[in-house]
């Protein structure tokens, strides 16, 4: 459902497989209070894990205003 989402809205992002990556796991765990659960998607410095639609609408706002991710 996120990557569907930040599509339609055009959003660039990127995907890791953290069941076969296991630096992309550790980094995951590390951002996200250890967090087990995906998506883990940070933007404007806002860490979520899972995906609520208003809270990453909300985040998106940000980039509008900033060019950093």
């Amino acid at each position: 459902m996120a990557k569907e989402f930040l599509s339609k809205k055009g959003v660039p992002y990127t995907t890791y497989d953290v069941t076969k990556d296991k630096e992309a796991l550790e980094e995951m765990k590390k951002i996200s209070g250890g967090a087990l659960r995906v998506p883990v998607i940070s933007v404007c410095n806002e860490v979520m894990v899972g995906f609520d639609r208003e809270r990453l609408e909300q985040a998106l706002r940000c980039l509008s205003q900033t060019t950093e991710i």
